[in-house]
C-alpha cells in the first residue's frame, strides 16, 4: 500500500471524529460549559508536555549510561568514554543541525580520528593503514543496527520523512494562527475567561508536539553516535577483518554462549592440546595458587571424583588439563591445573606457564590456605599478570576468583559439622571463616572479583556445589566476553 493511499484512509477515518469534535464545541460553547471543559483539556495537555519532557530524558539518559559490551578490553572501554561524553553532549546540539546531513558527516570523522589516536597513538596518521572493505563494514553494520532501531522504536518510522518531520512543526504554527483569530474574537465577548484559557493554551498542543520531534531527532543522534563509535571500536580493535556477515555469526554465536546455562555432572578428562574446534564453547578456568594451597583437592572436588594428584610433593608439570562435559550440552567447562609455586613466587619458566594458562583462561581460580596468612607471593603474581596484561591493551585479563580452601582446619579445628552460614552466623566456626574471607579481601583489594570459602578435601565438602559453581555460572557472561569475537 502506497503512503498516498494510506494517508487518504487515515484522513476518511479522522472526518467522523473532526465532525464530532466540532458539534461538540459548538454546543459547550451554547450552553455555556466551554469554560469548564477546558480547564481538564489544559490539565491533559500540561500533563503531555511534563511526560514528554520527562521521558526525553528518560530516554537520553538510558542511551548515555548503558554500558559497553562486556568483551571490550581495558583500552576499549577508554575509547568508550569519549562516546558517552559525546552522547551526554547532544543536549547542547541545536535542533535545525540535527535535520541536515553535515552533522552527523562531521561526528564520523570527529569520532574516527579521536578512537584511532587511542588504539594507534605513535602512529602519525591512525586511519591511514584501514581497508576500503574494513570501513565500509563499520558503515554496513552501524546502518543495519539503526534501521533496526527506527523500524522496532519509531511507530510509523518507514513512512516518515525528515519532511514530514519539519511540517508537523509547521502544521502546529499554522494551528496556532488559526486559534489566534478564535481568541480574537472571543475577547471581545467574554475578555477575562478568554484571557484565561488563553494563557493555558499557550503549553497546549505545541509544546509536547515540539518535544516529540526534538525527542526523536536527539534519541536518533544519540544512538547514531553509540553505534557508530561501537562499531569503531570493533574495527579499531581488529575484530572487523573478519567482514560483517562472519562477525554477526560470531557475535550471535558468543551471545548464545552467554545466555547458555552450565549444567553438568558428566566428567571428561582430556590429555594434551584438544582440537580447537572441540573447545570453541569451552569456558576454560586457570587454577593458580601456591604449593599445598589445595588446588588438586579443588579440582578433584569439582571433577566430583579422583583425577589430579594430591600427594604433598607437587607432581604436575606444565599444564593439566580437566574438562567438565554436559551431555547434550554444548557448554564444556575446561579446568587448567597450573604448577604450584613457593611462598618467594613462581620463577620466570612457572610465570610463563601461569601467563599461557591465563591468556587461554575465561576465569582464574586463585587458590589460597585460609590458614596461611602469607599471601604476598599471591599478591605479587596477580600483580604481575595484571601489569602484563596492562601491557597488551588488545587483551583483556580475566575476572579472579579467590578460592579459600581448608576452612575445615579453622578453629575449632577439631569441629566439622557443615553447612555454616559463614555470612550472618554466630558460631565461632562461622565467625573464624568470615574473619579468614575478611582479611583475604583486604590482601587483594579490588584486584578479585569475589572470594569463595570452601572445604575441598573434609568429610563432608563444602562450599563447592553450594558457592563456587553459582559463581562459576554467575561470572560465565564475563569469562565467555573475555575471548574476542
Amino acid at each position: 500500500m502506497t503512503r498516498r493511499r494510506i494517508i487518504f484512509l487515515i484522513a476518511l477515518a479522522a472526518v467522523p471524529f473532526l465532525f464530532l469534535m466540532g458539534v461538540g464545541s459548538y454546543h459547550l460553547w451554547q450552553s455555556g460549559w466551554f469554560f469548564y471543559a477546558w480547564w481538564p483539556m489544559a490539565l491533559c495537555f500540561a500533563t503531555a508536555y511534563f511526560l514528554a519532557w520527562r521521558w526525553q530524558k528518560q530516554m537520553h539518559k538510558q542511551v548515555a549510561d548503558e554500558p559497553p559490551p562486556m568483551h571490550y578490553t581495558d583500552r576499549d572501554r577508554e575509547a568508550w568514554k569519549l562516546i558517552e561524553e559525546r552522547i551526554r553532549a547532544t543536549d547542547k546540539v541545536k535542533i535545525e543541525e540535527l535535520t541536515g546531513l553535515q552533522l552527523y558527516t562531521d561526528t564520523a570523522q570527529q569520532m574516527s580520528q579521536e578512537l584511532a589516536t587511542i588504539f594507534h597513538p605513535k602512529a602519525s596518521d591512525p586511519v591511514g593503514n584501514l581497508t576500503i572493505p574494513e570501513m565500509l563494514t563499520v558503515v554496513e553494520l552501524a546502518a543495519h543496527d539503526l534501521g533496526q532501531m527506527a523500524a522496532t522504536f519509531l511507530p510509523g518510522g518507514h513512512l516518515i520523512t525528515i519532511d514530514n518531520m519539519r511540517q508537523a512543526r509547521r502544521a502546529v504554527k499554522i494551528y496556532q494562527r488559526a486559534t489566534q483569530t478564535f481568541w480574537a474574537a472571543s475577547a471581545v465577548i467574554d475578555p477575562v475567561r478568554t484571557g484565561l484559557r488563553y494563557v493555558a493554551s499557550r503549553a497546549g498542543l505545541g509544546k509536547p508536539l515540539d518535544l516529540f520531534k526534538d525527542n526523536v531527532f536527539l534519541w536518533f543522534h544519540a544512538n547514531y553516535i553509540r553505534k557508530l563509535g561501537h562499531y569503531l571500536i570493533e574495527l579499531y580493535s581488529g575484530r572487523l577483518k573478519v567482514g560483517a556477515g562472519r562477525y554477526r555469526e560470531l557475535i550471535a554465536e558468543k551471545e548464545a554462549e552467554q545466555s547458555r546455562p552450565v549444567a553438568s555432572n558428566e566428567v571428561l578428562v582430556v590429555n594434551g592440546d584438544s582440537p580447537r574446534s572441540a573447545e570453541a564453547r569451552a569456558v576454560t578456568i586457570a587454577v593458580l595458587g601456591q604449593v599445598k594451597a589445595g588446588k588438586s583437592s579443588l579440582i578433584n572436588a569439582i571433577l566430583g571424583e579422583r583425577r589430579a594428584v594430591t600427594d604433598v610433593i607437587p607432581c604436575t608439570s606444565g599444564i593439566s588439563r580437566y574438562e567438565l562435559k554436559a551431555p547434550n550440552n554444548f557448554s564444556r567447562l575446561v579446568l587448567l591445573d597450573t604448577v604450584g609455586y613457593n611462598q618467594t613466587g613462581p620463577e620466570m619458566d612457572q610465570f610463563e606457564t601461569t601467563v599461557e594458562a591465563a591468556r587461554e583462561s575465561d576465569l582464574i581460580f586463585l587458590v589460597s590456605h585460609a590458614r596461611n596468612p602469607g599471601r604476598d607471593a599471591d599478591v605479587k603474581l596477580l600483580n604481575d599478570l595484571r601489569d602484563w596484561f596492562t601491557d597488551r591493551p588488545e587483551l583483556k585479563m580475566p575476572s579472579v576468583v579467590l578460592v579459600l580452601t581448608h576452612i575445615d582446619l579453622l578453629t575449632p579445628a577439631m569441629e566439622w559439622t557443615p553447612p555454616y552460614d559463614w555470612r550472618n552466623g554466630t558460631k565461632v566456626k562461622e565467625k573464624n571463616i568470615a574473619e579468614a574471607v575478611h582479611t583475604a579481601k583486604e590482601q587483594f583489594g579490588t584486584g578479585i572479583s569475589t572470594i569463595v570459602p570452601v572445604c575441598s578435601s573434609g568429610d563432608p565438602l563444602f562450599g563447592i556445589q553450594e558457592e563456587l559453581i553459582p559463581e562459576i555460572t554467575g561470572l560465565l557472561g564475563q569469562a565467555r566476553a573475555v575471548r574476542k569475537p
